[in-house]
């Protein structure tokens, strides 16, 4: 596993530095690459990557990355930019992550996830996976990922998620919930007498038999149904028996390969109570 981690020097860029660490925990060979980006320039596309002398001021927080994710091979880089966005989506682009891990900004309510800019941007064309940290992330005890939630619904979308978790997920300790909220048929907003929203995802007894059937029997896997608004149920259920991961897929239609937010996955992502893998399209 190679991980693209960006460190600002704030608790953010440490959350992000904690839950790289938790990600790469089942990987002995897994790798990072940590960046800092030190605003300059005024257009979002201009970059540069600083020589030794010009990131003087980047070196305590690299060495606070070595640090913290000791025992992994890692890389630091700082470059000066106006887009720090911009150039973790470059990077991606140019070089191979499993996935780009980002914090919080440090506001709003403790343990949970509130997007800036960096993050908004990345999760919503990233050329690999993004993980983002809640705050304060950093300031509580993590051994590994034990327990992993996949919002799972039968689409090539969430399969592709399902398959991530399971990498992530080693047995014989890791538990996997597979969370698979229907939506009851509604009263469709058309003049049409009768028309109607249908149940989604149809058949969703068969969705869920195939998911959990599609797993790694050595796994700890268990079907978990929830009924009613997407976002709000998969939210409560990582709040009401907590996990220590929760992985979505993208919207399934876009770009090819990209990170893409749909509504129900940008409402979880703004406020989730734990950390949330979003993996990019097949």
């Amino acid at each position: 596993m190679r991980l693209l981690v960006a460190h600002d020097g704030r608790d953010g860029g440490r959350d992000a530095l904690e839950l790289a660490r938790i990600l790469a925990t089942p990987d002995p060979d897994a790798s990072a690459l940590v960046v800092n980006v030190s605003a300059t320039g005024l257009l979002p596309l201009e970059y540069a990557l600083l020589s030794a002398e010009e990131a003087t001021d980047a070196e305590p927080l690299f060495e606070e990355a070595r640090d913290a994710l000791a025992g992994m091979e890692i890389e630091t880089r700082a470059y000066g930019g106006s887009s720090p966005a911009g150039i973790l989506t470059m990077l991606a682009e140019r070089e191979d992550f499993d996935a780009i891990v980002v914090g919080s900004p440090h506001r709003g309510v403790f343990g949970r996830i509130l997007l800036g800019s960096v993050a908004k941007s990345l999760l919503n064309g990233a050329p690999a996976d993004v993980a983002v940290a809640p705050k304060g992330y950093a300031q509580a005890p993590h051994e590994t990922l034990r327990d992993i939630a996949v919002g799972y619904d039968g689409t090539p979308e969430a399969k592709l998620a399902l398959r991530r978790a399971e990498g992530l997920a080693k047995p014989p300790n890791a538990r996997l919930k597979l969370l698979t909220v229907v939506k009851p048929p509604v009263a469709a907003p058309v003049m049409v007498p009768g028309a109607y929203a249908p149940e989604s995802p149809p058949e969703p007894d068969r969705v869920i038999l195939e998911g959990i059937n599609s797993v790694d029997p050595a796994l700890a896997a268990a079907p978990v149904r929830l009924d009613g608004d997407p976002a709000r149920q998969l939210m409560s259920a990582c709040e009401e028996d907590p996990v220590d991961l929760l992985v979505l897929g993208s919207r399934g239609y876009g770009p090819l390969a990209r990170v893409l937010l749909g509504s129900v996955s940008r409402r979880i992502v703004q406020d989730a109570p734990c950390p949330v893998l979003t993996v990019r399209r097949p």
